[in-house]
């Protein structure tokens, strides 16, 4: 099979695969009266569909003839033994793995920093399994998947290639997966059954999910009524006297900032409250076109509202990529740019003595933005966003998984604000409480433990080291692939 082939055919794969997991980006087109928009899914599947492509086309260059079966001749003197080698195949496994973490890698880097749904993300569910995620983030994880995977279809080919025609052999390729693959599961269960570290102290939060349709928020007629849905929903959150109180991402018409009565409106809400966190897009906030998406903390008696603004803005909804190329087709529907937070800011709140660190919208999925605030002091992740864009899709639940990742990297708990769904909290394991059901309108009280730790997680400490060195590794075997090929030329 020529190179080529085997990209298209890895590409073929791709477009499938990253198509159906991205249809959801389809729920753009009514709400902006274009149907050009129901071929994004496809626009998405196409770009991110070049990791397995290339992957493909590595790994059967790499590969060579180690996986021809046929070409065994067990009769030869010195029969081939690049498939019944077994140091060959879990080196061969070792590769490939690092191959696709390399390429997952350089997607979230290189692609707009799009991380959404790595391939680890699939095994957000078992929590035993993910637990190594605080050594070697997701990539650890897609890096297990692919080797288990590759080990497994090895073994079937060698044991296709030695049943009957040599002697069987001890398949330590096999056997050293299998261990690696325990000891994995040990760890998790382990770390499980240790449990979390001494409680320092719980915060009461109430969260509300307004559970507002896109289009009634873009339809400037709709503001009173939103307006009087969120107050009716703050005054429900005041009840149980919580520490803090959580509104979701752009939830305020024209923003906390877009003229003085509305910001009178929000400080009066916020009054019922010890504190209160919402997330707010304010347009020429400093100046003209000073546009950011924000998370602000009101905490009565505070002459200053504390805000970080988003640093991982979602191309061509809060900015046009490209604009002096790409304006005259898409400017009218991307007018203006946000401007991106430069650094993550934590903000604390009085009583408890708690440190929260806000994540807006997606950035719940970009683990070295979660990685920066826990670093930063944060003690409680708090994610503020507005999964509405895309309707009843399976959008809500992909984000909801993502975000699990975050917790286990950092052993800090996350609660999720929403305005659709899924409002829920996340404990440093992984585990998901879901608070709300999706697409209805309530109010959430729970308590958040917030835990005494000692030492910052592996991952905390030095981020995603494992994928660099995945791709370090692929380019060392590449390399010395491509010698050996020449020297036999």
């Amino acid at each position: 099979m020529t190179p080529w082939r085997r990209f298209r055919l890895g590409y073929v794969t791709g477009i499938i695969a990253y198509t159906a997991t991205f249809w959801w980006l389809g729920e753009l087109a009514p709400l902006f009266h274009t149907s050009a928009l129901r071929l994004l899914p496809v626009g998405m599947g196409a770009g991110v569909a070049l990791v397995p492509a290339i992957w493909a086309m590595f790994v059967g260059w790499f590969a060579g003839r180690q996986v021809v079966v046929e070409r065994i001749d067990p009769f030869a003197p010195n029969p081939n033994p690049l498939l019944l080698s077994s140091s060959r195949n879990i080196g061969l496994g070792i590769v490939v793995a690092a191959s696709w973490v390399a390429l997952e890698w350089v997607r979230g880097s290189a692609m707009l920093g799009f991380c959404w749904n790595t391939l680890g993300v699939a095994l957000h569910g078992d929590l035993v399994l993910i637990q190594i995620a605080e050594f070697t983030g997701v990539g650890g994880l897609g890096f297990l998947l692919i080797l288990c995977n590759a080990i497994a279809l090895i073994t079937l080919l060698r044991l296709r290639a030695e049943v009957g025609r040599v002697r069987l052999r001890p398949h330590f390729d096999f056997t050293l997966t299998m261990a690696l693959l325990v000891g994995v599961f040990s760890f998790g269960a382990y770390t499980l059954m240790k449990g979390p570290p001494r409680e320092r102290t719980a915060v009461r939060i109430a969260a509300i999910q307004p559970n507002i349709s896109q289009a009634k928020k873009m339809d400037a007629d709709s503001a009173p009524e939103i307006f009087e849905t969120l107050e009716k929903l703050n005054a429900r959150a005041a009840e149980p006297k919580p520490d803090l109180v959580l509104w979701p991402e752009a939830c305020i018409p024209g923003g906390m900032f877009g003229d003085a009565e509305i910001t009178e409106w929000v400080k009066a809400q916020a009054a019922k409250h010890k504190a209160l966190l919402i997330g707010t897009d304010d347009l020429n906030r400093g100046g003209e076109g000073d546009d950011h998406n924000s998370a602000a903390l009101i905490i009565p008696g505070h002459s200053e509202v504390a805000i970080h603004d988003k640093m991982n803005l979602v191309p061509f909804g809060e900015y046009l990529p490209m604009r002096p190329l790409l304006g005259w087709a898409l400017g009218e529907l991307i007018p203006g740019d946000f401007l991106p937070g430069i650094v993550p800011i934590q903000l604390p709140l009085d009583s408890p003595d708690v440190t929260l660190g806000p994540l807006i919208c997606f950035e719940d999925t970009q683990a070295d933005i979660a990685r920066a605030q826990v670093r930063g002091g944060a003690q409680l992740l708090v994610n503020l966003t507005n999964d509405g864009w895309f309707g009843f899709s399976g959008e809500l639940e992909q984000h909801l998984a993502n975000a699990v990742f975050r917790c286990v990297e950092t052993r800090v708990p996350m609660v999720r604000c929403t305005n659709t769904g899924t409002t829920a909290s996340i404990d440093p394991f992984g585990r998901v409480d879901r608070w709300l059901p999706a697409h209805t309108e309530g109010v959430a009280n729970r308590t958040i433990p917030i835990y005494a730790t000692s030492t910052p997680t592996f991952y905390t400490r030095h981020g995603d080291l494992f994928s660099p060195a995945c791709a370090v590794l692929a380019i060392l075997a590449t390399l010395g692939r491509w010698r050996h090929g020449r020297r036999k030329s």
